[in-house]
């Protein structure tokens, strides 16, 4: 009886062993696709964060905007962002320039990623602006917030976002909702 019983434990131990030696690998991770709405022209590229005060509030916003693969150059001069939390909305106006880290009330290119040609402000295929936005009202630990992005055809792109919990001085994730 004895034996039978080792016999026993062993099989079940040696099951238990092979069972985490399939020989497959785990799945690769799939990369994070932009959600691209029919006739929407530019998408978030990347993530979108807030520098600001730590364990305070989030100051300015950065965006990485491209243009969705198919649609005509957008140029970035001509677009229109609005920011709005639960108690306030604002017009951002861009920079003097429209390049340069912006005060508050504005929005500015801080670069162009992949920049095609010349220095411009048209945004193409494969380029990726990014924008810092510096709303007048700073953001609040798990606050929502809502940029609206129009350009010049009248096509919006909303970017719905929440604050994180805790702030930190740079790179805080505003988590999409």
């Amino acid at each position: 009886m004895k034996w039978q019983n080792l016999l026993l434990a062993g099989i079940v131990i040696a099951l238990v062993s092979v069972t985490g030696c399939t020989g497959d690998a785990p799945p690769a991770p799939v990369p994070a696709v932009a959600a691209i709405e029919p006739g929407q022209v530019l998408y978030v590229a990347g993530d979108v964060t807030g520098d600001g005060i730590p364990r305070g509030t989030i100051d300015t916003i950065t965006i990485t905007l491209g243009l969705v693969p198919g649609q005509n150059p957008a140029d970035i001069e001509k677009i229109s962002i609005v920011y709005a939390d639960a108690i306030r909305s604002e017009t951002l106006v861009p920079v003097e320039g429209f390049r340069g880290d912006p005060p508050q009330g504005t929005w500015g290119i801080l670069t162009v990623n992949g920049e095609l040609g010349g220095l411009n402000n048209r945004i193409e295929y494969e380029e990726k602006f990014v924008l810092r936005l510096n709303p007048k009202a700073p953001l609040v630990p798990r606050q929502l917030v809502t940029i609206s992005i129009t350009t010049e055809d009248g096509t919006t792109l909303s970017i719905r976002r929440i604050s994180p919990t805790v702030i930190i001085k740079e790179n805080n994730y505003l988590a999409t909702v």
